[in-house]
């Protein structure tokens, strides 16, 4: 009895090291990938969302137009750099950054497409308060459809970048997504896992792989913003990924496409894999959708090519 409970004692001990030493580990990650500080709070407004605060800043006057970033892990309104200084020229330019990402709060919950597209409504029945123009990427394209579809008459119109497939969005959540998930809220491991995934190395192979053309045009900074943006908020970093791996934040937008009466607009990449089959999925279901690409960029044209996007949004916004 005595031999078991020394056993068992030393298996909780190896355990509590462990974790202590993981927790360790993680801090130290946490604090690397921030150090930096370059996503401060200067020019920054809060909205205090029911969910959790939502940092955003607003610049010059005009029109509103309210930028929406990509959902990833790393995406942050910077994604927006390039485009803000020259269409706040012209228009009253909000950039947000969504609940999970950025500057914003992460809070342990479940992130859903439901939840974004309530937040897009409220941001601008609450904040910005007049019909706007609104310009997304990727999957947040999907939560601007299906937000628009609710409250047709707070949006002129729309822009999406890269939009995500309409197949991939439609993939519900599986046995195996939800495990996925789970292991990623696991405190000490879903946090060594997350900040494996997300590495600095691992933010260099997603620019130099999907979301930059040519490589040799990447600023090393965008590395470190990225790489600061996927680790602000320390543990609760991961809360957003995990919704991610789990498909919580897809959503058919079939019906709304087909519904929807908005000048929808779309912008891709020419260099992004299979974007000419994703543009036409979009068009299937709504013909009325203009498209145009961008040369020599991927997913991230706004930043690449920034001056051949920012012509095309005049164009639409103007036309």
């Amino acid at each position: 009895m005595n031999k078991k409970i020394t056993t068992a004692l030393s298996l909780i001990g190896i355990t509590v090291t462990s974790f202590i030493s993981l927790s360790i580990i993680n801090k130290a990650i946490e604090k690397l990938a921030t150090s930096k500080e370059l996503l401060d709070s200067k020019n920054k407004e809060i909205y205090h969302w029911r969910f959790g605060d939502i940092s955003y800043s607003v610049t010059g006057e005009g029109k509103p137009v309210l930028l929406v970033h990509n959902l990833k892990e790393d995406s942050s309104s910077v994604e927006w750099s390039e485009i803000i200084p020259k269409l706040s020229k012209t228009n009253t330019v909000y950039a947000m950054d969504l609940l999970g990402c950025g500057r914003s709060d992460r809070p342990d919950i479940t992130y859903t497409s439901y939840m974004y597209t309530q937040l897009i409504n409220d941001f601008i029945r609450n904040i910005i308060k007049k019909k706007t123009s609104v310009i997304a990427t990727g999957k947040s394209a999907s939560f601007v459809l299906d937000a628009c579809s609710v409250n047709e008459e707070a949006y002129a119109e729309l822009i999406l970048i890269n939009p995500e497939s309409i197949r991939s969005l439609h993939k519900t959540p599986s046995k195996r997504t939800k495990t996925a998930a789970f292991l990623l809220k696991i405190p000490s491991i879903g946090t060594l896992i997350y900040h494996m995934i997300t590495a600095r190395n691992m933010i260099e192979e997603n620019f130099e792989e999907r979301y930059y053309y040519d490589r040799e045009q990447i600023p090393e900074a965008l590395y470190d913003y990225y790489y600061e943006s996927s680790h602000l908020g320390g543990k609760d970093s991961r809360n957003l990924y995990a919704s991610l791996a789990g498909r919580y934040t897809n959503a058919n937008i079939i019906h709304t496409l087909k519904n929807i009466n908005k000048n929808i607009h779309i912008l891709a990449g020419r260099e992004v894999p299979d974007i000419q089959n994703i543009v036409k999925e979009y068009q299937y279901y709504n013909p009325a959708i203009e498209a145009e690409y961008i040369a020599y960029t991927k997913e991230l044209p706004q930043l690449e090519s920034p001056e051949e996007v920012l012509n095309y949004i005049n164009l639409y916004l103007y036309s």
